[in-house]
């Protein structure tokens, strides 16, 4: 068995040649079986799982040179994982309105209060809208997506970012807010009755 930590396969990865495989392999043995069963504890299919980890994998050879050891290699490749397995679910469900992104929160009665002419532009407006916001917050809006899209409760949600409950409720109404300043330009089509 090898001392190796991730640490040094990483850096067998960055010299390249032969050396990139032996610490690609490194590194394979070392989180990939975790890495999988995070993605199958996640609802997915084993080979939505297998797929996602052949994709965390090639995100890190592609990334190796970057890592910058602001973090243990072993806390950005899970991070490389947990963003991989949001953007699979963010490309599974597209935003379709405001109303669905938010079932119960301010900026349902905008979208009552809509009238059905305005819809589209408004659904537009919010598609937009949230684009953006994913672009500057992908963390964020990965977990409303789970919120709202996948239907996860609370606990599932707290587990799934290593929060409290009650820390997940306060994360969530925090990214809500800031979601808000992006979906701004939304209510002049309420309000303007464009």
């Amino acid at each position: 068995m090898s001392d190796k930590t991730g640490e040094d396969y990483l850096a067998l990865v960055v010299i390249g040649g032969h050396y990139a495989e032996r610490g690609m392999d490194g590194l394979f043995k070392l989180y990939a079986g975790r890495i999988k069963a995070f993605f199958r504890k996640h609802r997915l299919s084993d080979a939505d799982a297998s797929d996602l980890l052949q994709e965390t994998f090639i995100k890190v050879y592609r990334s190796a040179s970057k890592f910058q050891g602001q973090s243990k290699v072993s806390t950005w490749i899970w991070s490389i994982a947990r963003n991989s397995m949001l953007d699979h679910f963010r490309s599974q469900r597209p935003v379709d309105s405001l109303e669905d992104l938010f079932e119960s929160g301010d900026w349902s009665e905008l979208i009552s209060s809509c009238e059905q002419d305005s819809m589209t532009s408004l659904q537009d407006c919010v598609q937009h809208g949230f684009t953006s916001f994913s672009e500057v917050h992908p963390d964020r809006a990965g977990a409303m997506q789970l919120a709202a899209f996948e239907g996860w409760s609370m606990d599932e949600l707290a587990a799934f970012l290593e929060r409290t409950p009650a820390a997940t409720r306060e994360y969530i109404s925090q990214c809500r807010k800031k979601l808000k300043a992006f979906l701004e330009p939304c209510k002049d089509f309420v309000v303007g009755g464009a």
